[in-house]
């Protein structure tokens, strides 16, 4: 029986963590593993930096993102979660989380999303509006709860 692989985009931020329980619950009952990834945008050089100290900075982050990866998934692994992580660096977030699911041949996208809908999406673009509309595999989104969701 081959493994099923869950990616699971994260951000850096709880709304994106949201997604892990439910992420969690399915993999369990398919005997999955998850691909953690994040997107390491571009930093780009302005005058009020130099090229050195940007370099510096960017790898700073990139460590930042690596460990921020790394100690998800050692939450993961300790409820005996198969997990490995992968950072994508570039400025194309949803292409980048496509190429990862390619990369890991994965079966499932799982994520957070804001639920925004209407003006604020056009506006402000999704990640996952794109994820969806392109992906070759199933994407699960989840909606994180808010406390106006109990009102």
């Amino acid at each position: 029986m081959s493994k099923y692989v869950i990616v699971v985009p994260l951000d850096g931020s709880k709304l994106s963590e949201a997604v892990l329980p439910t992420a969690k619950a399915f993999a369990r009952a398919r005997l999955g593993e998850f691909v953690l990834t994040r997107v390491v945008p571009s930093l780009s050089i302005n005058e009020t930096v130099p090229a050195d100290e940007l370099e510096e900075i960017t790898i700073r982050y990139k460590q930042d993102c690596q460990d921020y990866l790394d100690a998800i998934a050692t939450s993961l692994r300790a409820e005996d979660c198969v997990v490995t992580t992968l950072l994508a660096s570039g400025d194309q977030t949803a292409d980048l989380i496509l190429e990862v699911v390619d990369i890991a041949h994965a079966d499932l996208i799982a994520m957070s999303t804001h639920g925004r809908s209407g003006l604020p999406r056009l506006m402000l673009g999704s990640v996952a509006d794109k994820i969806v509309h392109r992906s070759t595999v199933p994407v699960l989104l989840v909606r994180p709860e808010t406390e106006s969701d109990h009102e």
